[in-house]
């Protein structure tokens, strides 16, 4: 009886055991099912921080590169031929006469050479000149009007100087508005409030505008045009930041409309010039002619082919296309070029084949199928580049911006911002000195 008991005891303790395996496995797969999902979740933010497309500041996690960043020999390559700044010549000489000893005091016995430096030196802070202007005025024969000429800006109290000061240290260089505050302070002792900042950007833009929609005007003239956009923050809502360049122009545009619209509004409807830029399904309804950029898609194929052995023949064979697309000249006569056009893309659609063939590289070959036209178009029209880096460097200016003032407050500052942007950036294309262009528009 004894022994029954005591195997009917051990029966209970091992079915509580085995109760409280089964509730530890129960929980162990919540747990592993909850991990699962912040691994999913962290594996998404990764993958927006840490992919080929990622701008190389925001790739904080890139091992290889902090790798190679670590190893990477210190100082300048070998072969680099030094720089020394050139000597200037002097608008000026000051004679320093030596009287007394400058450590001791004692008296000078006999005066030697003559010792020369070149020193660049800028003048002390001023403050500003406050003018009165006595305009003569008159009634028109012709008319009937009451003019009167001055050549002053036709709104507030500052001259040309300190509007073009302003707006260049606020657009050009990138001020937050306190410092342009603190900056006018300092050096001219001209005191003005934020509100002040604003308003004198405005006016700036406002006598820029018809030379901003001048630009347009040029941009749909252009053969081709290099576009790219980004995100940017209106009042706390996304808008689109565009950038429109040419051989001789840079168009900023901030809307939230439509991809669409926003080409149409630019371009035109019936823009027959070629476009350059990313995937964008929006250029393809635009157009028909478009060079997709292979700085993108090598990127792509180089970080697949780092993850998965089977793509790296894919991506030799790409650099390879690529070097015979930027190889083509206009040297080159049409029908070589038409040849050659063909054969890139056949070789292209067999490679599009060989990635269709393998599990991992089958989303990359959707990539190449939908561009495999685009891909080519340098080879018929030379004169365009093989990559969107124009539009890229032209955005990064604005985007540097937009880190420092987070969000645009409404659509007045949105003008503002894109108008005086774009002039800035066209003046620097075409080699002219913003401040002169600048004080001769307003």
């Amino acid at each position: 009886m004894n022994t029954i008991l005591s195997q009917d005891k051990k029966i209970q303790k091992l079915q509580k055991q085995l109760k409280e395996k089964e509730l530890d496995i129960q929980q162990l797969k919540k747990e592993n099912t909850d991990l699962q999902k912040v691994v999913e979740k962290l594996s998404r933010l990764l993958n927006i921080f840490c992919n080929p497309h990622t701008p190389p500041s925001k790739q904080m996690l890139n091992q290889k590169r902090n790798k190679d960043k670590i190893c990477k020999k210190l100082g300048a390559p070998q072969g680099h031929r030094g720089a020394t700044r050139i000597t200037l010549k002097p608008t000026s000489t000051k004679l320093h006469t030596l009287e007394k000893c400058p450590h001791c005091g004692g008296k000078i016995l006999k005066l030697m050479e003559v010792l020369r430096r070149i020193i660049e030196e800028i003048p002390e802070p001023r403050p500003a000149e406050i003018t009165e202007h006595c305009m003569q005025t008159g009634i028109c024969e012709r008319c009937g009007n009451i003019v009167a000429e001055s050549g002053l800006p036709e709104e507030g109290d500052f001259g040309k100087n300190v509007l073009s000061h302003v707006t260049l240290l606020r657009f050009e260089d990138r001020l937050p508005i306190r410092k342009v505050v603190g900056s006018l302070q300092r050096q001219h002792n001209i005191k003005v409030t934020h509100t002040t900042v604003l308003d004198i950007t405005r006016r700036v833009s406002n006598k820029l505008r018809a030379q901003y929609e001048q630009i347009t005007i040029e941009i749909r003239r252009s053969p081709y045009v290099h576009i790219d956009q980004t995100d940017i923050k209106v009042g706390g809502v996304t808008y689109q930041l565009w950038v429109f360049v040419t051989q001789s122009c840079t168009l900023f545009i901030i809307r939230k409309a439509g991809y669409i619209d926003v080409m149409q509004t630019v371009l035109g409807k019936n823009y027959k010039g070629i476009i350059i830029g990313d995937g964008l399904e929006t250029y393809r309804q635009y157009t028909d002619i478009i060079q997709r950029c292979w700085a993108h898609l090598l990127r792509e194929s180089t970080d697949i082919a780092e993850k998965h052995k089977s793509a790296k023949v894919l991506h030799e064979n790409l650099k390879k296309l690529f070097e015979k697309v930027t190889n083509v000249t206009n040297e080159d006569p049409p029908d070589k070029r038409q040849q050659l056009y063909s054969k890139c893309i056949a070789e292209m659609t067999q490679l599009i084949d060989y990635a269709n063939s393998c599990k991992e590289l089958r989303k990359f070959a959707v990539k190449l199928s939908h561009g495999l036209k685009h891909w080519f178009t340098r080879i018929l029209y030379p004169f365009i580049d093989a990559t969107n880096n124009i539009a890229e460097r032209a955005l990064r200016e604005f985007v540097v911006l937009r880190k420092i003032i987070g969000t645009l407050r409404n659509t007045k500052g949105t003008e503002i911002v894109e108008i005086i942007m774009t002039m800035i950036a066209t003046w620097k294309q075409r080699g002219l000195d913003t401040f002169s262009m600048m004080r001769t528009s307003i």
